[in-house]
């Protein structure tokens, strides 16, 4: 065999085959020759299946082996929202606290006046008669000039004006004219009623200007009654 393989090699090469050699030649060319480096270099030792090998091969046929635990990649960490505490503070400039705006003070309402007594009665420029009940509230109607109202169970009856120029006459009717004192007379339902009175005078207040207020029935003929007792001091 082995010199037909040479005999072969030759041929394919295109050189003439070598005459042909005896046997003990050829037995020892093949002794004394080296050792062939594939028969002289040494086996690598196979290594020992490892443990994961072993389960494997148990594994049936078309099934793929099972990752081992340290072989199954790490799961991925989850994104997990920040809790309120961690949450770092905003990096905006704090609005500026507005200061309070302080509140308009309310306008004090003054008191109403109270009634005069009888000293306060006795002080007027004027005298008047009161019925009972009936009181003497001043009030004031310019820098020389006061106002009055004559009262029942807070109701005004008459108001009578002391100072230098008043606005008579308020009402329309008859102008009557006794002594120092001018009247307007109106006809109601078939009766005179005198309705406002004025007096002049030389010292203050220069005018005294009485006038029924808007009221009815009896409290009507109280009221002009009251006007027609006024009589300057």
């Amino acid at each position: 065999m082995t010199l037909i393989a040479l005999a072969t090699a030759f041929a394919l090469s295109g050189q003439a085959a070598p005459p042909p050699r005896g046997a003990s030649d050829l037995t020892r060319d093949l002794n004394s020759a080296p050792p062939s480096a594939a028969s002289a270099a040494p086996r690598p030792a196979t290594p020992a299946p490892a443990a994961t090998d072993l389960r494997a091969a148990t594994v049936p046929t078309g099934t793929a082996p099972a990752p081992s635990a340290a072989q199954r990649p790490a799961p991925a960490p989850q994104a997990t929202a920040p809790r309120p505490s961690a949450i770092a503070p905003s990096t905006r400039p704090a609005a500026p606290a507005t200061a309070p705006q302080a509140t308009p003070a309310m306008p004090q309402t003054a008191p109403a006046p109270a009634a005069l007594d009888a000293a306060g009665v006795a002080a007027l420029p004027f005298r008047i008669e009161l019925p009972a009940g009936v009181v003497v509230v001043p009030g004031r109607a310019g820098a020389d000039a006061a106002i009055y109202r004559i009262q029942r169970d807070g109701q005004t009856l008459v108001m009578i004006y002391a100072g230098p120029s008043s606005q008579f006459p308020i009402y329309d009717g008859d102008m009557v004219r006794t002594g120092a004192r001018a009247s307007i007379v109106v006809n109601e339902a078939g009766r005179r009623l005198a309705m406002e009175h004025l007096f002049q005078r030389a010292a203050a207040p220069k005018e005294i200007h009485v006038w029924v207020a808007s009221v009815a029935g009896a409290d009507r003929d109280l009221a002009e009654r009251i006007g027609q007792s006024v009589d300057p001091r």
